[in-house]
């Protein structure tokens, strides 16, 4: 696996204050607000224990799991089965969770916990959750040990993208929420399948690519199996040379590279879902002249994407919908 890949998007949105060690402090005694303990809307409440299998082993749900902390990735697969955590990492304009519009307000409501991997422990304590969920990169040191004497904690380490695709299942086994999981994955997989067979044609003769940068002189391609790639794949859409002749997610270029996307039709350009903007650096590549002789560039085919680590099926579907509108337009 390319730990240079990884070490870009994913590391990235996964740890937003990933320049400091982990700041767990020691558990406290003390309850949680009234406030914090009523606010367990759409709690599920499984009829009996499960066991669930994840990174840091066999983990046995108690029956009854109303009250979730959740960190990093674990709070938009949560919100997507119609669970809304107690805890979660702060949402901001820089949080990791992409969360669907639909879900940004029940988000406010949930207790802040930390920002990235600084999770104050005395606060999730303090929420006596019942379960605790993480769903980060395996990079980070998540202090998985200490939250497990909090409560039951289910860690699912995410090396590549397809991850957290299979972690959502198991979150969705842990909570009670197999019904609502197999709907999503439904709804997606019938939703591509449509997009499949009703553009062939223009699918057949259009090559996309996914182009962003964190600058340095650099600037990464998503592959087929990247997040919005895994999405364009099931579309079946064609990918441009840029991104072949690798399993990994990403490949890195310098901005010498950019005739890479010669042939090129369609360029995605990632955007924050919190802001709608593209960011900074990935705008600063069309300041290079290389860049305004691509042709999907003088075809106006610079395109935005929300959701470019569309890690779970909500998030999945929003993205099929704004393929969908991309292929109208051709």
């Amino acid at each position: 696996m390319n730990t240079r890949a990884l070490t870009s998007r994913s590391l990235r949105l996964a740890a937003v204050a990933a320049t400091a060690s982990l700041a767990l402090t020691a558990c406290g005694s003390n309850g949680g607000s009234k406030d914090a303990k009523d606010n367990a809307s759409g709690a599920p409440a499984s009829s009996g224990p499960v066991e669930v299998e994840a990174t840091n082993g066999k983990v046995t749900v108690p029956a009854g799991v109303k009250r979730i902390v959740s960190i990093s990735y674990a709070t938009g697969a949560l919100l997507d089965l119609g669970v809304q955590p107690v805890g979660t990492s702060t949402i901001d304009d820089n949080n990791p969770m992409e969360l669907l519009p639909s879900q940004t307000e029940a988000a406010k409501k949930i207790e802040p916990i930390g920002s990235g991997i600084e999770i104050n422990i005395e606060k999730v304590a303090s929420l006596k959750p019942d379960l605790i969920i993480v769903e980060g990169a395996t990079a980070f040191d998540w202090g998985v040990k200490k939250l497990e004497g909090v409560a039951p904690t289910l860690y699912f380490g995410i090396d590549k993208p397809v991850d957290l695709l299979n972690a959502q299942e198991k979150i969705a086994t842990a909570v009670g929420k197999e019904a609502e999981f197999k709907k999503l994955k439904s709804d997606y997989d019938t939703k591509a399948a449509k997009i499949k067979a009703d553009y062939a044609g223009k699918l057949n003769n259009v090559k996309w690519t996914i182009a962003s940068s964190y600058g340095g002189g650099e600037f990464l391609v998503d592959t087929s199996t990247s997040w919005v790639g895994r999405v364009l794949t099931d579309a079946g859409a064609k990918f441009s040379t840029a991104s072949a002749g690798t399993t990994d997610h990403e490949v890195t270029y310098s901005v010498e590279k950019l005739d890479v996307l010669a042939d090129a039709d369609i360029i995605l350009v990632p955007r924050t879902a919190a802001t709608g903007e593209v960011p900074q650096d990935t705008k600063d590549l069309e300041k290079q002249p290389s860049w305004q002789n691509l042709k999907a560039v003088k075809a106006g085919k610079v395109l935005p994407v929300t959701y470019a680590t569309t890690d779970r099926y909500g998030t999945s579907i929003n993205v099929l919908d704004q393929i969908e509108t991309i292929l109208k337009g051709l």
